[in-house]
């Protein structure tokens, strides 16, 4: 009589996920997510309170999280719980262009946030972009910032809509020139 043994079924390994930083326990309370691991720093952190803090905050966010798209070459999962299928999208066309041409990008970001603006339910703030200790690198081999198209920090404008209480969802995202 032969005995059938089963394969032994693989166990699969967790596949990693960003670490997001974790945001302040209360709301209205300004947090700097600059994450040296992560290759971004925060400069000029205003002293904001209330919901002006928490759009900061979300805005901080968005900003780690499209610097680890960049970093990585895929779209931070995180993006979904916090932005608009819209800026989902500008982030994915972002990622396949760079997958497509083999372009990597890495080093360190320096990010300011600020104008800062709550309407009731409705906000917009700015962030500069400044990509002076960034890496990039194409199929023709490492280029400096402004070989890349990044030499001056960029100017970009961005809304949200509240989304509960200490909680942004941003809407939109704008490269509007430089800072």
């Amino acid at each position: 009589m032969s005995t059938v043994t089963a394969e032994p079924t693989p166990t699969p390994t967790p596949t990693p996920t960003p670490t997001q930083t974790a945001l302040p326990d209360e709301t209205g309370v300004v947090a700097d997510l600059s994450d040296p691991e992560l290759g971004i720093v925060f400069e000029e952190i205003p002293d904001l309170t209330g919901d002006q803090a928490d759009v900061y905050n979300a805005i901080a966010l968005y900003e780690q999280e499209h610097w680890r798209s960049m970093s990585t070459n895929e779209v931070s999962p995180v993006f979904v719980m916090f932005t608009s299928a819209e800026v989902q999208a500008e982030s994915q066309r972002f990622v396949d262009a760079n997958v497509t041409n083999g372009n990597t990008i890495g080093g360190v970001l320096h990010v300011a946030v600020g104008q800062v603006n709550v309407d009731g339910d409705s906000a917009s703030a700015t962030a500069c972009r400044d990509y002076r200790e960034a890496t990039f690198t194409d199929a023709d081999g490492p280029d400096t910032p402004e070989e890349a198209g990044f030499g001056e920090p960029s100017h970009i404008e961005m809304t949200a809509a509240r989304m509960g209480e200490g909680k942004w969802w941003i809407r939109t995202t704008e490269k509007v020139g430089t800072c």
